[in-house]
């Protein structure tokens, strides 16, 4: 481009001398009425003011292209910003039928494939109230963690269970009866049946002043699913920061995947999600996933060197079908291999609406 604004200077120089020596020749009288010099000067004042304006509009055009691209890479950086945000883990726990755990799993390959099973809790009565008595499994081990909280700090407990909703009750009372001899600060329960991942995004957007404990109860599945304990205090990262709490993990933000895209959306999230690159194995809740866990270390192994495929473990092959809080199970048994391993751990999750990637990190990461 620059070449041809030279070679269209030589041209309007080339034509002022030409024009210069044609008035200088007395050949056309009709010239002699013009001033020499601004008839040879004419061409390059022309050249000049054409390049003079396109220059101006490129230095407009270039201006706002730099722009552009400093707005696209801030929002890069606070899209990465964002994805990086987590749920904080002030203490978690976790009950798998089989006695299944992070130190069992440890150096081990040979446990049996229990693909399609129904699995029991054996530690739970065959008989009887078996949610009451899971829940009542659960909550001593929150004991000390829960004291150990601010007092004057709001507690938001979000019952999970797979009980028939006549029986909400019963199982509200035991929550009550231990909470009057347990805990000081305010407390307000909800019991529902289902949680979505999408849970974590919204408790991080709207930030509320006050920690979320999340006891999972499935023991009702019979032959559909497996059983499943488990409990999670969480706090957004920043009012962990805030209130200079303890911190075991972090859940970081989940983002839903569409697997008809699936290359695409695993190389977004793990542009965005940059804490991924650091993961050392994967954790996926059911089998399902199985076909897809080639593409995770495909894509995000090329970028995460320490990702090794032998540190795959689906949670479906270990201790039955996931049923339907399988996703929460998977994470609470994520948090278990994060502090056991201290090394953050991929998660694959998915709920009754959709599939889910996330990253599980351990406390000194967070």
């Amino acid at each position: 481009m620059l070449g041809r604004w030279v070679l269209a200077a030589v041209v309007a120089v080339v034509v002022g001398v030409l024009l210069f020596l044609l008035h200088a020749s007395i050949q056309l009288a009709q010239l002699q009425a013009i001033n020499v010099w601004l008839l040879s000067g004419l061409p390059l004042l022309v050249w000049v003011l054409l390049f003079g304006s396109r220059a101006y509009f490129y230095g407009g055009a270039l201006s706002q292209h730099q722009f552009l691209e400093e707005e696209a890479v801030n929002a890069q950086l606070a899209w990465q910003d964002w994805a990086q945000r987590y749920l904080a883990v002030h203490t978690s726990c976790v009950l798998l039928p089989d006695q299944v755990s992070a130190s069992v799993l440890q150096g081990r390959r040979d446990l049996p494939l229990r693909t399609g099973q129904a699995r029991r809790i054996a530690a739970l009565p065959e008989q009887g109230d078996r949610a009451q008595a899971g829940l009542q499994l659960l909550l001593p081990v929150l004991g000390p963690a829960l004291k150990a909280l601010p007092a004057e700090k709001a507690l938001r407990v979000t019952l999970l269970s797979d009980i028939e909703p006549d029986h909400d009750a019963a199982l509200r009372d035991v929550w009550q009866q231990w909470q009057t001899s347990h805990l000081t600060q305010p407390a307000t329960v909800t019991l529902t049946d289902e949680l979505s991942c999408q849970w974590i995004d919204d408790t991080l957007k709207t930030a509320r002043a006050a920690l979320e404990l999340i006891l999972v109860v499935q023991v009702n599945g019979g032959e559909a699913y497996s059983d499943g304990l488990a409990a999670l205090l969480l706090c957004p990262d920043q009012l962990a920061v805030a209130w200079d709490l303890p911190v075991q993990g972090g859940l970081l933000r989940p983002m839903p995947l569409d697997v008809a895209t699936l290359n695409s959306e695993l190389a977004l999230f793990q542009q965005t999600q940059t804490m991924a690159l650091q993961a050392t194995g994967v954790l996926a809740d059911s089998a399902d996933w199985q076909p897809l866990t080639g593409n995770v270390f495909a894509i995000i192994g090329a970028q995460a060197v320490s990702l090794s495929a032998q540190q795959l473990w689906v949670q479906e092959h270990l201790c039955g079908l996931p049923g339907p809080f399988g996703h929460w199970l998977a994470a609470a048994f994520g948090l278990e291999m994060v502090r056991h391993q201290q090394q953050p751990v991929l998660l694959l999750a998915k709920d009754e609406s959709r599939y889910w990637i996330s990253t599980v990190i351990a406390g000194e990461v967070a």
